[in-house]
């Protein structure tokens, strides 16, 4: 339910957002569609799509060698797949779009309609995070159908005996076979997405935060600083806490190393906490609104800090 919700408002906002009989209300609205259809338009977008998707559809047929957990493994070689190419499109089109709009003075163009930087900056941060959100839709079904034929063709894995496919087959069972493979096809599929979608909506929390950052350091820095600061501070988000545990006195750490983690554990979000990676292989339910509600919040605010991180920034910046 709540995943047919999601690629729900994901149809809906790519409608509003890549036709371009549909002009939007709003000046940051605008920027945003303008900001989507780049992003989605642009060749790493179907070169991430494309090569995501491949690596997902060869993962089938490939021997894991881990005694019974080949579909546990390629569900997270699958999910971390995802993480990457969404993390890799926003970082790289939110620093080539806003800097290079702003080094060759586009941006005065745009400035002057009159436009706030405001809602420059916030527009810019939503049409890039949307293609995000596009992108991450359009793998997580191909990962579906990567699990579904993963489950057929392993004779291994026992597929789960779903309550809707008994009531398939007993209420429409006069139906040709072709259509009750068909149907049972789709129940499968969607109890697939079902499972995976905390993790995934995880994963583009985690991207939020990055997007917001790698736009407001695209105010100032060029394209390859702004990829190295966004990759740095995910990798030590993703440590810190974890180094805090590890170095804390109780387990004999050093000192100084323990309380530098803890300042940038206190600083940095703690992308650790996003991944739902463990309990998606598992087979455990992730529950939305004591978790990934909280989760979000914690995304939320961080990204709101990043954001007027970057207004500030670009305030001051002379873009004429």
């Amino acid at each position: 339910m709540l995943w047919g919700v999601l690629l729900l408002v994901t149809g809906i906002i790519t409608a509003l957002l890549i036709f371009p009989n549909l002009n939007l209300r709003g000046k940051w609205l605008a920027v945003a569609q303008a900001a989507y259809r780049e992003s989605t338009r642009q060749p790493l977008f179907w070169l991430l799509l494309a090569l995501t998707s491949f690596f997902m559809l060869i993962s089938v047929y490939l021997p894991y060698f881990t005694f019974g957990e080949e579909l546990k493994m390629m569900k997270g070689l699958s999910l971390s797949a995802i993480l990457l190419a969404t993390l890799i499109l926003t970082v790289f089109s939110a620093g080539v779009s806003i800097s290079e709009e702003i080094e060759g003075r586009t941006a005065v163009t745009v400035l002057s309609k009159p436009m706030s930087r405001r809602a420059f900056l916030l527009g810019k941060f939503f049409g890039i995070f949307m293609s995000a959100l596009l992108l991450a839709v359009l793998l997580s079904l191909v990962m579906a159908m990567a699990v579904y034929y993963r489950n057929e063709i392993d004779a291994e894995e026992t597929k789960p005996q779903l309550a809707e496919i008994q009531q398939l087959e007993r209420y429409l069972g006069f139906l040709p076979n072709a259509f009750l493979a068909a149907g049972r096809y789709l129940l499968y599929l969607s109890h697939d997405l079902s499972l995976i979608a905390p993790s995934i909506v995880c994963n583009l929390f985690q991207v939020m935060i990055l997007t917001g950052l790698a736009v407001a350091l695209a105010t100032r820095l060029p394209v390859v600083v702004n990829l190295v600061i966004c990759l740095t501070v995910f990798i030590v988000g993703r440590l810190a806490h974890i180094v805090v545990y590890q170095s804390s006195p109780e387990r004999g750490g050093n000192p100084l190393v323990h309380v530098m983690a803890q300042i940038f554990a206190t600083i940095l979000p703690g992308f650790n906490y996003f991944d739902m990676t463990d309990a998606t292989i598992g087979g455990l339910e992730v529950p939305w609104g004591d978790y990934v509600f909280h989760v979000g919040v914690h995304a939320v605010v961080y990204t709101a800090i990043a954001l007027l991180f970057g207004l500030i920034l670009f305030e001051d910046r002379d873009v004429a």
